[in-house]
């Protein structure tokens, strides 16, 4: 099993010197500007049979309502069939290996998490590359994540926080949804600009971690707002700063972490659409204008809003730098808190 090994302050200062966190808003095609252009014309025969999504996960989670919104779309402006397969397992390789080995001609794409970029640092024998055996569409939208404590723990701050955990090392835990997740390499990135040593204790899902969270069990959460949201609202957790390069609007008053502590941090769980290597680019091309267009509309936004989503949007060029950006950092994430591969 991937096990938890304490780091040393020069590996936390040569991880921060040389890693960092990578800020990748300015990669961001405006929405608006997109909208408004003429869409290309579809590739010559595309699609000429039914489109599939592939989701790494069961129904009814944020990542499968983001893929049926756009499979729904796809089918209007594409004028052809569109359907979701779910394909969980494995940590999401049943999907990924499945969609990396299907022929690269657009018909199968994939809902990628951010777990996507994570998996392969955790095991021996990796059956997927997130940049050598995909074709970047778009990156449609992101789930903002946030730090929260109980309501008992006695800090306002993020500055409060770490001061409270310098002066009892190894006493303030975090919790996690299980081991290399992006709850887990949350805690870890931030344990590692911070300079402090918290105790990891992996759940089994945030329905497992919030019960001992709000109790106060736990001392601190990194995790998706659209499950903590409600918490927070009632007074049970306290946010002391959003995960994401910009403020969240369903908590505009949270500063986030790259503003009051560590500029560029960033942890999140983007939504994206990716498909085999080797597609044509006018296939990925069309795709993503189709896309663009789907994801412009007004009532989108009110749908993703509803569940939590942020929408985002980009070019195929600025969602393939943002996957090996990601693949990158939490390489050094995984290494620097020794978390050793299964």
């Amino acid at each position: 099993m991937a096990h938890r090994q304490s780091t040393s302050s020069a590996s936390r200062r040569e991880f921060i010197a040389i890693g960092g966190a990578v800020a990748m808003q300015s990669l961001f095609w405006p929405l608006a500007a997109r909208a408004q252009q003429r869409p290309a014309p579809a590739a010559a025969g595309f699609p000429n049979k039914m489109l599939r999504i592939i989701v790494p996960f069961t129904p009814g989670g944020s990542n499968d309502v983001v893929a049926r919104e756009i499979a729904t779309g796809l089918q209007a402006r594409l004028n052809q069939t569109a359907i979701v397969e779910n394909k969980p397992g494995g940590g999401g390789t049943i999907a990924y290996s499945f969609v990396a080995k299907s022929p690269p001609d657009g018909h199968t794409m994939l809902i990628a998490p951010a777990s996507f970029t994570i998996g392969p640092h955790l095991s021996r024998n990796p059956v997927y590359h997130p940049v050598a055996d995909f074709a970047p569409i778009n990156l449609v939208a992101d789930v903002p994540f946030v730090m929260v404590v109980p309501a008992s723990l006695p800090v306002r701050t993020v500055n409060d926080f770490i001061q409270l955990a310098k002066k009892s090392p190894n006493k303030l835990s975090f919790g996690s949804v299980g081991v290399g997740t992006p709850q887990h390499l949350g805690g870890e990135l931030f344990k590692l600009h911070a300079g402090v040593d918290l105790v990891h204790v992996p759940f089994r899902g945030a329905t497992a971690v919030l019960p001992d969270l709000v109790a106060g069990r736990i001392d601190m959460f990194i995790g998706a707002i659209n499950s903590l949201l409600p918490l927070l609202q009632d007074g049970k957790l306290r946010a002391l700063a959003t995960a994401s390069l910009k403020r969240v609007a369903s908590l505009p008053d949270i500063p986030t972490l790259s503003e009051v502590a560590f500029p560029g941090f960033e942890v999140g769980s983007g939504v994206g659409l990716v498909a085999a290597a080797g597609t044509p680019a006018d296939i990925i091309e069309t795709l993503n204008r189709a896309i663009a267009g789907i994801i412009a509309d007004p009532g989108f936004h009110q749908r993703m809003a509803a569940i939590g989503v942020d929408v985002v949007g980009t070019t195929p060029a600025a969602y393939a730098k943002i996957i090996s950006d990601d693949y990158e950092k939490w390489g050094k994430v995984i290494a620097a808190a020794g978390i050793k591969p299964e």
